[in-house]
């Protein structure tokens, strides 16, 4: 009986999720989740029990069940995962990323959100080939019915990059929005090909300043892209001299990349805080006084932000911190950045 609820229970939570909008994978993995005898049951059942409801056999039965359910959900948040991110190999495996002739000097688009399909979109209209690089599991299938060349997993992963055909492409996109992976991407593409031009965005300047310093090749900033538009339609609706206007337009993009420049030369000497997620680096798995990170790297941990949201104010020294746990800093911004390598740098093993 208690399996048979479980089943209904991970069937119905599934379904809930599902009706929301959410991939299926995603409401597999609530379902997993939240599919459990909660700790509750635990005060249910000794007062059912106090009050002479249930005898002295479904009361061991349901503490049983409860403590079976809680041990075997921890094991398969772990593992599940995994296997939703590891779907057959015949739907969205890794390889071939393409059924015919093997890609060459084709475009690597990593990311197919609203950013990255209007690009794929271009590439189409304009008959360029090109690979996608995507971890929505329905956006890939939809690409590869589609036609689309295009793999299945994260893009800071170099053995996808490989895959992808980055060593014999003709340009790299990086369509990612968060910071700290696209960093890695460019960084590992420039790691395998150290010709290929590689376009990224970036929104805030010293993040751009980041992909700049990985290898990218061109940075473009969406906030300085949207006045310049903002710009030339005003200056068209006034109707005033087209000549003047681009002339104008150049003259700002011009004047704001210079700024940017003079900002990035200017001496900072001021610490200041930011927040990094840790990714499979050198520090992962480590204790901060195993890590050494104050000594080390000069910057000092003020807190710890875990998966579950679960926040560690001026951590202690034992305290470990694992691949995707925020890490908030206080240092010189040359001391973060360092930081910032060392969390994405890879462990070597002998």
């Amino acid at each position: 009986m208690p399996a048979n609820c479980a089943e209904m229970m991970a069937a119905v939570v599934t379904g809930v999720v599902a009706l929301f909008g959410y991939p299926l994978w995603t409401s597999l993995l609530v379902a997993v989740g939240l599919t459990q005898i909660g700790e509750f049951s635990f005060i249910l059942v000794q007062v059912a029990r106090s009050a002479g409801h249930v005898g002295a056999d479904v009361y061991n039965a349901t503490l049983a069940t409860s403590l079976i359910t809680i041990l075997v959900n921890a094991l398969l948040v772990r593992i599940v995962p995994g296997w939703l991110d590891r779907p057959p190999k015949d739907t969205l495996g890794t390889a071939p990323v393409h059924r015919g002739a093997p890609l060459h000097q084709h475009v690597v688009l990593c990311g197919f959100g609203r950013v990255g399909s209007a690009i794929g979109e271009a590439l189409q209209t304009f008959a360029v080939p090109y690979a996608v690089i995507e971890r929505d599991p329905d956006i890939v299938k939809s690409l590869r019915t589609r036609g689309v060349p295009c793999l299945f997993g994260d893009a800071a992963g170099r053995g996808i990059l490989e895959a992808a055909g980055v060593r014999g492409a003709s340009l790299a996109i990086v369509a990612l929005p968060e910071i700290d992976r696209a960093r890695l991407v460019v960084r590992h593409v420039r790691e395998i090909n150290d010709h290929v031009p590689i376009l990224a965005r970036a929104h805030d300047p010293a993040d751009g300043e980041g992909l700049a310093r990985a290898g990218a090749s061109e940075v473009i900033h969406p906030e300085r892209e949207a006045a310049a538009t903002l710009i030339r339609h005003a200056l068209k609706r006034l109707a005033l001299p087209q000549e003047r206007v681009l002339a104008y337009l150049e003259r700002f993009r011009g004047a704001m990349e210079l700024a940017a420049r003079e900002e990035r030369l200017s001496p900072d000497t001021l610490p200041r805080v930011a927040e990094v997620v840790l990714g499979q680096g050198m520090l992962a798995d480590q204790s901060l006084s195993e890590a050494r990170i104050r000594e080390r790297l000069g910057v000092t941990v003020v807190a710890v932000t875990r998966g579950g949201g679960d926040v560690i104010l001026n951590p202690p020294a034992e305290t470990i911190v694992r691949a995707g746990d925020r890490v908030r800093i206080f240092g010189l911004p040359d001391q973060i950045e360092a930081f910032r390598l060392e969390a994405d740098s890879v462990r070597l093993t002998s």
